[in-house]
């Protein structure tokens, strides 16, 4: 439940409301958040400071 809640977060915030404000230039930071993964253990972009990411979400019913 707390996955789905981050997640439905995440797509409001980062996808639901574009803003020229929130655009990002190349080779600037990302905004820093935290998502739990399947096994419950946190995970924060900063921890992969320096590595590329990539972020795959998905959905099924």
């Amino acid at each position: 439940m707390k996955n789905r809640l981050n997640m439905l977060f995440f797509l409001f915030v980062f996808l639901l409301l574009p803003s020229s404000s929130m655009a990002l230039i190349y080779g600037q930071r990302g905004p820093d958040f935290t998502l739990d993964d399947l096994d419950g253990n946190e995970h924060s972009l900063s921890d992969y400071e320096g590595k590329v990411v990539f972020l795959f979400f998905f959905g099924y019913s």
